[in-house]
């Protein structure tokens, strides 16, 4: 059994990914999987299946709430409106009675394990437990550290203390994550196993996509829109570019509550004609953009992972990835920057533009450490763990 926030098609950014990929890689290797995840239903009822995600032997049930990925208070507060009483108060509010439809609904499933998805979800999976006595897996994304640049929630932060604490594992994205769980939750590295994202290269093909843009130089980013991410920076290093080559476009894909302040900030700083913002994009037209591109650089402040420089990897395109991020840990050939060093930053997409023969060298090697990093391997780790605690 499994809880989650998202799923593609209706996923907001990675972790929708990643739960589809390792529900799938699961799924390959026999695992019959129960996934429940939070969504607004338009009948009065607690939970309702869904047929529509394309995965083998995984039943998907919306349980009936506002919730969703990346949610925060003031969406949250916009979402439910003053006068709709049937959810909670508060986003807190409404997690918990997210957990208790979970905990109603975790009772018609037969189950072996129960295995969650980031705080959201960990109410839940504790409830779950609690009901069938059965052992289950905290699987960490990102911590409330990473999202926040330290600036903690708390009431956030002590659900995912309590959840990661509860748990019997705890799955961490990276190495990189181990250590913060280690160090800011005091959870032990004995009960933390490291299991890193995948990708499916076969998703993945050559392709001549350039009529947007002919003669332009493409560098790409995708990622929410967020302090975490670092496009501020990524901004302040576009501007050294285009000092040198004014022919590069800059393609800042996603959303974001930073969303308003980046495009103020990029046009304040005279590059917003060469600064391009399309929105979410997801599907063949974001895996079109990672083949178009020529470089793909993310500059995160802190990531867990970073499952989109693997993306960009599996698509061919030169990659710029900071070094406080989880991916570095997988990924080799390719190019490693401090967030805040946009001096290298800027000469690392200079190089990249002026010296493409290398830098599809480095490609070449990339996406032969990627073929290593598919979800199939994953979901072997994965089992593996389940059987530590069953």
């Amino acid at each position: 059994m499994m809880f989650g926030w998202e799923l593609p098609p209706h996923n907001t950014g990675g972790l929708g990914v990643a739960c589809y990929g390792l529900a799938k890689g699961l799924s390959q290797l026999g695992a019959n999987i129960s996934f429940a995840l939070p969504r607004k239903l338009d009948v009065d009822i607690p939970f309702m299946q869904i047929f529509s995600h394309g995965l083998t032997n995984v039943r998907v049930t919306a349980i009936n709430s506002l919730l969703q990925a990346y949610l925060n208070i003031n969406t949250y507060n916009k979402l439910r409106g003053e006068n709709d009483k049937s959810y909670g108060k508060s986003m807190y509010d409404e997690v918990m009675r997210f957990s208790d439809m979970a905990e109603d609904w975790s009772k018609t499933q037969d189950h072996s394990i129960i295995h969650a998805h980031d705080w959201m979800s960990y109410p839940a999976a504790m409830k779950a437990k609690a009901k069938s006595g059965k052992p289950w897996v905290a699987h960490i994304h990102a911590t409330e550290y990473d999202r926040t640049g330290g600036n903690v929630n708390p009431q956030i932060a002590e659900m995912e203390y309590q959840g990661l604490q509860n748990a019997n594992r705890v799955i961490a994205v990276s190495n990189y994550t181990k250590d913060v769980i280690n160090k800011k939750y005091s959870i032990s590295t004995s009960k933390i196993d490291v299991v890193h994202n995948g990708v499916d290269l076969s998703e993945f093909s050559a392709s001549e996509f350039r009529k947007i843009f002919p003669n332009d130089n493409i560098v790409l980013f995708v990622g929410r829109l967020t302090y975490q991410k670092g496009v501020d920076y990524l901004l302040q290093a576009a501007k050294r570019v285009l000092a040198y080559k004014p022919n590069t476009v800059f393609l800042v894909v996603g959303t974001g509550d930073m969303e308003e302040q980046l495009i103020m900030e990029s046009a304040y700083m005279g590059i917003g004609h060469r600064v391009i913002f399309p929105g979410f994009v997801t599907g063949q037209r974001l895996k079109d953009l990672y083949q178009m591109a020529d470089v793909f650089v993310m500059p995160s402040v802190s990531e867990p992972y970073g499952i989109v420089a693997l993306e960009a990897t599996a698509a061919g395109t030169p990659t710029i990835i900071s070094k406080q991020s989880g991916v570095s840990e997988a990924l080799s050939n390719v190019y490693n920057v401090d967030f805040w060093d946009i001096h290298r930053m800027s000469n690392l997409i200079l190089s990249s533009l002026e010296y493409p023969i290398f830098s599809q060298e480095m490609v070449k090697l990339a996406r032969e450490e990627a073929k290593k990093l598919t979800w199939e391997r994953a979901a072997q780790q994965t089992m593996q763990i389940y059987s530590k605690v069953l």
